[in-house]
């Protein structure tokens, strides 16, 4: 009987570690703000919050006031910004649990100012060019001078930063300070992790740090370390004769007798269909194709030319040689979706070292 039919997903804390340290020197002189939103990525936010917490982290970016409470309760003293607006709903979180939220519209200005918090200093998010959350220029320009005085920080985000030589960069650049001056008691943040690369112009005071603590989508030449490992068990192993096919469609067809395994993984756990018939995973250390469609559960995988493969074996859906970065590539997305997914994925076999 084989040993698990459960996929694994390791998460190496360690590498998430040595990544805040490639970090914190990619952004000096500003401090590092470890986006830990949507479930640190899907990576497990309990047990990434306190491996950076070891690290010495002392500020965070979370998505949702509820996130921020229980990263609180982890962080008594922890820095903590709500970058997705807040309202009604979750005034009293961020109350409770002082959370700074981060402030993109005037009327949510407005509505905050009417609550007479006078222990948190919100910050503020203005637009430069990526044309999402934030206040644009005409609404800056309704601030009361108490109002813009009162601003400790100053948010911003690039819309191009992992394209270097993008003019739109130098443009929200100069957009930026051009805003950012009209607040004398803020601090300012503009880049990401891509923007780390852009130049010192680019890193004031704090940058948000996600994709490069994850190990995706590093800045050129950064020692970053994959975060995210992937394995999954062989269930079986058949022979598909020459003419026949696999799968769903039948999209693939033998030319010859070939050796096919079929494993614990499909879309279900997260897998993208797209790679059907253009992905690949790694047995004993060697690129194995995928052919026909993935299926919910299971996709099939050719070893015909891989020496000692049982039922049982796990297969390296993503390794520190097939990353996130190249299966996003294969899929046609992007990284970030590739650890959601599989962070969302159910039901796998999670650990954490």
């Amino acid at each position: 009987m084989i040993q698990t039919t459960y996929p694994q997903m390791h998460i190496h804390l360690g590498n998430l570690r040595h990544n805040y340290q490639v970090a914190t020197q990619l952004a000096q002189p500003a401090q590092v703000a470890c986006v830990v939103k949507d479930d640190a990525y899907g990576l497990g936010v309990e047990h990434v919050v306190k491996a950076l917490l070891a690290e010495g982290a002392r500020h965070f970016c979370v998505a949702w006031a509820d996130e921020g409470k229980a990263i609180r309760q982890m962080a008594p003293n922890a820095h903590i910004y709500v970058l997705q607006e807040i309202g009604a709903d979750t005034l009293d979180i961020v109350r409770q649990y002082h959370l700074t939220p981060v402030i993109s519209s005037l009327p949510t200005w407005q509505d905050w100012k009417k609550q007479d918090i006078k222990d948190i200093q919100p910050a503020l998010f203005v637009e430069t060019g990526l044309n999402r959350l934030g206040l644009r220029p005409q609404d800056v320009a309704q601030l009361s001078p108490e109002d813009k005085a009162s601003v400790t920080m100053c948010f911003s985000h690039l819309a191009c930063s992992d394209t270097p030589d993008h003019p739109l960069n130098t443009q929200q650049l100069t957009s930026f300070v051009q805003q950012k001056q009209l607040f004398p008691n803020a601090q300012a943040s503009l880049a990401q992790s891509a923007g780390t690369a852009l130049g010192k112009d680019f890193v004031f005071d704090l940058v948000r740090i996600g994709a490069l603590l994850y190990g995706i989508q590093a800045p050129k030449g950064a020692d970053v370390k994959p975060v995210l490992f992937v394995r999954a068990p062989i269930l079986q192993i058949a022979t598909v004769p020459a003419h026949q096919s696999v799968s769903y469609g039948a999209t693939y067809t033998a030319a010859t007798d070939r050796k096919v395994a079929v494993l614990a993984f499909g879309y279900g756990n997260g897998m993208f269909r797209s790679l059907s018939n253009v992905g690949k995973v790694y047995v004993n250390g060697q690129a194995a194709p995928i052919i026909g469609r993935v299926c919910m559960d299971n996709l099939m995988c050719d070893i015909t030319d891989i020496p000692d493969v049982h039922a049982g074996d796990m297969v390296d859906i993503l390794n520190d040689v097939y990353t996130a970065d190249d299966m996003a590539q294969d899929a046609g997305t992007i990284p970030y979706e590739i650890l959601l997914r599989f962070g969302q994925g159910a039901p796998f076999q999670r650990i954490w070292n």
